[in-house]
């Protein structure tokens, strides 16, 4: 299949991409979690924000992994064309996951030893789906995060989504399972983490740059 080019303006300094899960093209939290970063107060240039729709290729169960790895892939080599781009912010919920370590990856290997700017990447998982097949369900908790030049996870325990309540090697993970603020939120487990993520960029001072305080949660590194 023909992946969806981003098409961002050449003299992009700094890019934020969400990816949604399986059937997520208009999940709201997801929505709701775009529109809080384009409230949020830059330090420095102000971002390029953009919720990536890549279904349908995201909707099939049994090949939303392979299907990710060749969104990842392709929209890499294009953000390596991004001769400005300084920061790379990559968000994603449930198997939008799939789509984040080779997209990494490609735009690494496509800017190597290219002289002058190549632009550091943030990843942030949000209850991230981890499976490789039926066989390999730890497979996200063993990679997620390796290329980043930073990772965070937030992940939820007690739904019923499977293979996403694994602590994450590569990545500071937060288990916001048991967060006061769930007793009020309705809208489901596998989903919690995206509304977590959204309340903690509310708090006083938050920008862009800031990554939420954990509160002593655990974490991957």
């Amino acid at each position: 299949f023909a992946v969806t080019p981003l098409v961002p303006a050449p003299e992009t300094r700094r890019l934020v991409l969400l990816f949604h899960g399986s059937g997520g093209r208009n999940e709201p939290t997801l929505i709701a979690l775009e529109q809080r970063l384009r409230d949020l107060p830059a330090s420095g240039p102000a971002p390029v924000i953009v919720r990536y729709v890549w279904s349908p290729h995201a909707d099939s169960r049994l090949r939303t992994f392979p299907n990710g790895q060749r969104v990842g892939e392709h929209l890499g080599v294009e953000l390596a064309k991004l001769a400005s781009l300084e920061s790379l912010h990559l968000i994603a919920h449930s198997a939008g996951a799939y789509v984040l370590e080779p997209l990494c990856e490609s735009y690494r290997v496509a800017t190597a030893g290219r002289p002058g700017r190549v632009a550091r990447i943030r990843m942030t998982f949000l209850d991230p789906i981890g499976f490789k097949g039926p066989f390999d369900p730890g497979w996200g908790a063993r990679h997620y995060g390796q290329c980043a030049d930073e990772a965070e996870a937030f992940i939820n325990t007690d739904d019923p989504v499977p293979a996403t309540a694994e602590i994450l090697q590569h990545a500071r993970t937060i288990d916001v399972t048991n967060d006061p603020a769930r007793k009020l939120y309705g809208d489901g487990g596998h989903r919690w983490p995206v509304q977590y993520y959204i309340n903690s960029l509310a708090a006083p001072g938050s920008t862009m740059e800031r990554m939420p305080d954990d509160d002593g949660a655990n974490r991957g590194r």
